[in-house]
This record gives structure tokens, C-alpha cells and sequence, in this order.
């Protein structure tokens, strides 16, 4: 059965909604095993024939994903995303205990598709920024609000790991095992609550394609995100 798609916003000009962490944004290169879901885009397709892609979500990424209705508010949210104009404001889980901290390390492609801290002199070096503000620490974990300046490839992700606090999961840049009930608070079980990068694209903030005002849409928790902050602060009582 296809998941339906939850829309969070949607006027004459742009349509939000909500991703699902596990699914592609926009169809990949390879094929997709048998009973994957269809694309993100291709579902939105469904409702909304002449919706382009404003921008993209890895696929374990959760919350807010834009799509123009028609080529001209394309046109219009591209120029907002290049300009920097776009405000976004991500939640996630990292390992250890970080304090507040602006991460401006230059990035660039590494092999098999990671990226990469540039060195000095790096050709294909670019320019990243992104700022990391503790929301609440239990000292093996931090719940972060991240909010990046320049929207390059995986940049959150390889930050945080630069900073030594990688996210909680993370196959390419920190540890792949999913997270159990135990791992949070030694009180509980040994079922797993989270397995995928726990990374929530909660609120974007962004120019209006029709030229008026700004565009504010949010994007709720996610329940498996929501239960390990429950682990987490229940552990902390105790």
C-alpha cells in the first residue's frame, strides 16, 4: 500500500509537506527493493501534477519538504535557497555532550558519495556554516537545534562529527546501530526505538513565491524521536 502524503502547507504557488523518515525525497540512480515506497515527489505528483522539487531531505532525515506548483515559483524558491535567503532550523540527537558552537569548516566530496572536512588549498573546497544550540544535554546525548547558513550535501551530519558529537546514528559519519530502549535509560528493555539518523527538518522559513510576505511552515516530532527524549529524561529523574 503506498503511504499517503501529509500536507503541512499548500496554496497556489507551493505545496509542504511532511517526509517520513526511510524515503527518498526524488527517485535515485538504483532501483529500489521490491515494497519500498514510491518517491516523495511521485506521491506528491499524485495530488499535485505540476509540483517540482524546491529542495531535497536524505533519505533518513525526517520533517518539511518544499515543492513549487509550476516552473515560475520553482524559479523563485531556487533563487532563495542559492541566496541563502532560506531559514531552516533542524532537531537532532548527538552522541556526548555538546555545548552551543558555530561549525564553519569548509566541505568538499570525498569518496562513495560522503563528504568531507576540506584542508587547506583543497580544490572544490566550499564554504559551510552551521549553528549548533544545545535544547537539552544528558551528558551521553545532546538534543541539538542545528541551524545551517549554506545548504551543502550532508552538512549538519559532518559538522557535528567534526566536532566529535556525531549524530546518535549515522552509518556514514558515526556509529550505524540503532539505538535500543537500554541505550537511553538502563531501566528499560532491549527493543529498538531508533534506527535510522535521527535528524528532523522541523521549521523552513523562506521568501513567498508569489513575491508577498515570508513562508513559515513547521513540522511536528516524529514519534520515534519523540520516545527516545521520553527515554532520555525519564533516565535523567531516576
Amino acid at each position: 500500500m503506498t503511504p499517503s502524503v501529509k500536507v503541512l502547507h499548500r496554496d497556489e504557488h507551493v505545496i509542504a509537506v511532511d517526509k517520513v523518515a526511510g524515503e527518498l525525497t526524488v527517485p535515485g540512480r538504483a532501483p529500489e527493493p521490491p515494497g519500498a515506497a514510491e518517491p516523495l515527489w511521485t506521491r506528491v505528483r499524485a495530488i499535485a501534477p505540476e509540483a517540482l522539487p524546491a529542495h531535497r531531505l536524505d533519505r533518513g532525515t525526517s520533517g518539511v519538504v518544499l515543492f513549487a506548483l509550476g516552473a515560475r515559483a520553482h524559479q523563485v524558491l531556487n533563487a532563495a535557497f542559492e541566496s541563502r535567503r532560506a531559514e531552516k532550523q533542524y532537531l537532532a540527537l548527538a552522541r556526548g555532550d555538546q555545548a552551543e558552537a558555530r561549525c564553519e569548516a569548509p566541505l568538499m566530496e570525498g569518496r562513495g558519495g560522503n563528504m568531507r572536512i576540506a584542508e587547506h588549498g583543497d580544490p572544490g573546497a566550499k564554504l559551510a556554516r552551521t549553528d549548533f544550540i544545545p535544547l537539552d544535554r544528558f551528558g551521553r546525548f545532546t538534543w541539538l537545534l542545528a541551524r545551517p547558513h549554506t545548504g551543502r550535501t550532508h552538512q549538519i551530519r559532518v559538522h557535528l562529527m567534526s566536532l566529535g558529537h556525531p549524530l546518535a546514528i549515522d552509518p556514514r559519519y558515526g556509529d550505524e546501530k540503532p539505538l535500543r530502549a537500554k541505550d537511553l535509560d538502563p531501566g528499560a528493555d532491549d527493543r529498538v526505538v531508533l534506527a535510522r539518523t535521527p535528524l528532523h527538518a522541523a521549521c523552513i522559513r523562506i521568501p513567498h513565491p508569489s513575491g508577498k510576505n515570508w513562508l513559515h511552515v513547521e513540522s511536528p516530532l516524529p514519534e520515534d524521536l519523540q520516545e527516545c527524549l521520553d527515554l532520555l529524561r525519564a533516565a535523567r529523574r531516576r
